[in-house]
């Protein structure tokens, strides 16, 4: 269950920075050029990316590990909370509450944050956000991108 959470709080932190584009049904990608050095830089900035995400998602379980709430428990009271059709295995009490409110704010404390050493880190490599966003999207559609980024990475 921590992977869960692990990959609810990957998803939080790429969707926050804005790496996930809305993209309406049906509506082909354009294809977008990247040089070689701009790919270089966007592994680079992906590679830094990573590693803040490592470490937030170190601090996020460190938090709940701090309010004595399990990854398990803290995702049923996440999803309680956000899907009304959705009913606790055992009831909420006013002490576990607390502790879960006290987590909750201290988890999203850490995701913005995360959110700006992000966009920083991506910054940092020379490439700005937009453009690194774009590139992750084209990436994720495109084979001959996906192999010139293996490339880069191995």
């Amino acid at each position: 269950m921590k992977k869960l959470l692990i990959a609810m709080c990957a998803i939080a932190l790429t969707a926050g920075m804005g790496f996930a584009q809305d993209m309406f049904p049906g509506e082909a990608p354009a294809q977008i050029e990247v040089g070689d050095t701009e790919l270089m830089q966007f592994v680079d900035a992906l590679r830094e990316v990573e590693k803040v995400q490592v470490a937030t998602q170190q601090d996020m379980l460190a938090v709940l590990d701090d309010q004595g709430i399990s990854t398990e428990r803290f995702n049923e009271l996440y999803q309680a909370e956000h899907s009304p059709e959705f009913e606790l295995d055992q009831p909420l009490s006013a002490e576990e509450e607390n502790r879960y409110r006290v987590a909750e704010q201290e988890l999203q404390a850490i995701q913005q944050e995360a959110q700006v050493q992000m966009s920083q880190a991506v910054e940092d490599e020379g490439i700005g956000v937009e453009r690194f966003n774009e590139i992750y999207v084209a990436l994720t559609q495109d084979p001959e991108l996906q192999q010139r980024v293996q490339q880069l990475i191995n």
